[in-house]
């Protein structure tokens, strides 16, 4: 209603059934809180309140939202234990990069911010830690990926997704040695 386009993508701890239990949990109840009109800031200490009370094991989940207004073309990026995102431009590839804990491992938490202004044509980048840390060849992994995003010559947001986790399963001989996602997103302007 209020012209707020999200992302969102969640990551939960270790890989396979557990962990995508986790990061559905963590979706659900962000986009429940969300739609029932809670602010961001209040859902994510709601998630990390039940999250902490959910079980005596080790449970959390990381916390990736992108927010759009598709009036104004501003962007804030809400980050809790996720890795960067990247947003690609005609002229560069920006890295969002945050330093927070994920959510039901502290009883507080910090959400982290950014704020930056879109653009026709932009596209944003989010990934979970398993793309990030796919080429073990290479120390700085936001400058190698910002590197792979730059060189990529499509303009369709899925291809560059497919692209993205094709070039980390070459890198790992056709398998995925952690869990591995990716959302692409274009922004354009309508007339």
């Amino acid at each position: 209603k209020d012209g707020k386009f999200m992302l969102a993508l969640s990551d939960g701890m270790g890989t396979g059934p557990k962990a995508a239990l986790e990061s559905s949990t963590t979706i659900t109840l962000l986009e429940k809180f969300l739609y029932a009109g809670f602010d961001k800031d209040v859902a994510l200490r709601a998630i990390n309140s039940m999250m902490l009370l959910k079980s005596n094991d080790e449970v959390y989940s990381t916390v990736d939202m992108t927010v759009i207004n598709q009036y104004t073309g501003e962007v804030e990026f809400v980050k809790v234990g996720a890795v960067s995102t990247f947003i690609k431009s005609d002229e560069e590839v920006q890295i969002i990069k945050t330093g927070t804990l994920p959510v039901g491992i502290l009883s507080r938490i910090d959400v982290e911010l950014v704020k930056k202004k879109l653009k026709d044509g932009d596209f944003v980048i989010m990934v979970t830690d398993g793309v990030l840390d796919c080429n073990k060849d290479v120390v700085d992994k936001e400058k190698w990926l910002a590197e792979l995003i730059t060189d990529m010559e499509t303009r369709n947001p899925q291809r560059m997704a497919e692209e993205i986790l094709q070039s980390c399963l070459r890198k790992n001989g056709g398998e995925a040695p952690d869990d591995m996602t990716v959302i692409a997103a274009k922004v354009w302007e309508s007339m």
